[in-house]
């Protein structure tokens, strides 16, 4: 059996100042939970822990090259690696193997810093896993182009890749949701998922950037996976385990229960 441990959408402040700003993304809260995280990492023993994307609240202006105060934006970015440099500390202490990819509060440049580029593929107890960086086009729906989705492509076609695979990205390609005004799911999201079905070698894409969250198994028993927020209450984490089977169980646990 494997066992992954999933969360996604931490919105982690700690050397950054403030916090995010809907108040029920609890920013200044992480490094504490994370804490608390840890302690579940060592009783419920994953093989590999996932992240999708969210570790960090950087204002939007930052991430456009801008300041929200009248400090420089070299400021901010400054302490933006810091805080990932908090998060990695974190990981690395937990003595597993981990997959992380940035989101859209994340500052890339910052993340490269200090992850560098996790945009490739990292085998992984049994799997191969595929990580995307995606991004949001001008109506802030994700979309998959260029080297991403050559990356995408060659995942499902290349003999190179004829293993059992999970995609690790911010956005999701199934179900389709719309929420305050805005899709959720990618642009061609119906497509992606069929070829990602037809393939035969994904058994579960895993994402984050909707905070409630969602589940849904496809055809050929693919995992479509968010859990919902890690920054808001109760802390919710979600659970794989892969059997030799080709099984697959999903449980949800919260630091707050």
């Amino acid at each position: 059996m494997t066992r992954l441990l999933h969360f996604t959408d931490m919105h982690l402040r700690s050397h950054q100042p403030g916090t995010a700003g809907n108040v029920a993304r609890l920013s200044r809260d992480m490094p504490a939970a994370l804490d608390r995280l840890a302690d579940q990492i060592n009783e419920l023993a994953p093989d590999a822990v996932v992240m999708t994307g969210d570790l960090l609240d950087v204002p939007d202006e930052v991430i456009a090259g801008g300041s929200p105060d009248d400090r420089p934006v070299e400021t901010w970015v400054d302490e933006a690696v810091a805080d990932f440099a908090l998060v990695k500390d974190w990981f690395e202490a937990t003595g597993v193997d981990y997959v992380v990819v940035p989101g859209n509060h994340d500052h890339e440049g910052a993340f490269t810093q200090v992850f560098g580029d996790t945009c490739r593929t990292k085998d992984v107890a049994g799997f191969r896993f595929f990580c995307f960086w995606d991004q949001l086009s001008s109506d802030r729906q994700p979309e998959r182009t260029d080297a991403r989705r050559d990356l995408f492509d060659a995942a499902l076609a290349d003999d190179e890749h004829d293993c059992p695979q999970i995609h690790i990205q911010h956005y999701m390609i199934d179900p389709p949701t719309m929420a305050r005004g805005w899709h959720y799911e990618y642009k061609g999201a119906a497509d992606m998922k069929r070829s990602v079905e037809r393939s035969g070698r994904v058994k579960a894409v895993l994402s984050g950037h909707y905070h409630p969250g969602s589940l849904v198994i496809g055809a050929g028993g693919v995992i479509h996976s968010l859990p919902p927020a890690f920054c808001e209450a109760p802390h919710a984490f979600r659970i794989y385990d892969f059997s030799a089977d080709g099984t697959v169980e999903v449980t949800d646990h919260a630091l707050d229960n």
